[in-house]
């Protein structure tokens, strides 16, 4: 089987109106095609994508105490090296040592009682995301609970090993109206796409049946969704991620949808009357169609922290090739908006 040659989206930037309507715009770029990886995007991102590690940063004044050394193996316990596999490391840093000015002013806002704090980062190839922090709070059993993984992307995880082509997270905004529209275009147009959309042609893939065969997860067209609730407790570090990936979510009261594929990879957000046919097509056609041997990193979304071992759950026949090590340079191009789209 020939090393994947065909690109896929390779950049989302998310361009926010001040005006009466908000419109996200998003820019893909393509590289050039040679011959066409038939394997889809959500099965090769699967196989071939690492989760990037999230940096979870204790700041400190003076040694630890007993309780909040025991909370600091609790984490190092899950990171990603440990047999959990969270995508994630662990870094104690003394407060009069701080260089950063993120992880200074975190510091002054949350550790004036002198007490540690547990500052939580995307990972560095997160490009687009406004900025890295995620939270800062005082490091106690409340902050490290659900940190590193939580029943949902429990879940979520089970239904992408699972061969689901992609989970898409509802995320209802409290007003019942705007969250009974939202969800029902959601799940309306998403089984649409479930049953219009086809996969690529697998018989040019060689010796696709035997594969097949091989593979522990089947390779279907199949998405789903799941509810997060913003006051569920279990998944606040969830929500926050999710929230904090694009400048305005926070401040925004309105239904949102993310698809996610991979191994937790979440596209973007659609909010509102961007979840509409228009961008859950544009959505579900990217995330199903032939593959890229393009780096992850430069292309749209960015990584959830999850505690997966990815690799023994995928097993190891796979259906894709490793990424090439020469890719053309890319042709830009502009999509239709993903949020309050009419």
């Amino acid at each position: 089987m020939n090393p994947c040659k065909q690109s896929f989206p390779s950049k989302a930037t998310a361009l926010v109106s001040v005006a009466l309507f908000s419109i996200a715009l998003v820019s893909i770029s393509w590289a050039a095609v040679a011959d066409a990886c038939q394997v889809p995007v959500f099965r090769y991102a699967l196989e071939r994508w690492p989760a990037d590690n999230y940096e979870l940063v204790v700041l400190h004044d003076g040694p630890l105490g007993d309780a909040e050394s025991k909370l600091v193996e609790h984490l190092r316990a899950s990171d990603h090296q440990s047999s959990v596999s969270a995508n994630c490391g662990v870094r104690l840093i003394e407060a009069a040592t701080l260089q950063d000015e993120q992880l200074k002013s975190a510091w002054a806002k949350h550790g004036k009682s002198g007490k540690p704090v547990l500052v939580s980062l995307y990972p560095v190839t997160a490009q687009e995301v406004p900025d890295r922090l995620i939270a800062a709070a005082p490091l106690n059993s409340e902050s490290v609970g659900n940190l590193v993984d939580s029943p949902i992307r429990q879940e979520i995880a089970k239904r992408l090993v699972g061969g689901e082509s992609a989970v898409w997270i509802f995320v209802p905004c409290g007003d019942p109206k705007q969250d009974e529209v939202a969800l029902g275009n959601l799940t309306r147009f998403v089984q649409q796409n479930e049953q219009s959309l086809e996969l690529p042609e697998q018989e040019e893939v060689e010796d696709e049946q035997a594969l097949l065969e091989q593979s522990a997860i089947d390779l279907r067209l199949d998405f789903s969704i799941l509810t997060l609730r913003r006051d569920d407790p279990a998944e606040q570090f969830l929500l926050k991620m999710l929230l904090a990936s694009e400048p305005d979510l926070e401040g925004l009261d309105q239904p949102m949808a993310f698809p996610v594929l991979g191994r937790g990879r979440v596209l973007y957000a659609l909010v509102g009357k961007g979840i509409s046919e228009l961008t859950i097509g544009l959505a579900s056609r990217f995330i199903i169609g032939p593959c890229s041997c393009q780096v992850k990193n430069q292309n749209p979304g960015f990584d959830l922290l999850m505690a997966v071992d990815w690799e023994k759950k995928i097993g190891t026949a796979k259906l894709s090739d490793p990424l090439p090590e020469t890719s053309a340079a890319p042709v830009l191009l502009t999509i239709p908006p993903g949020r309050n789209a009419k």
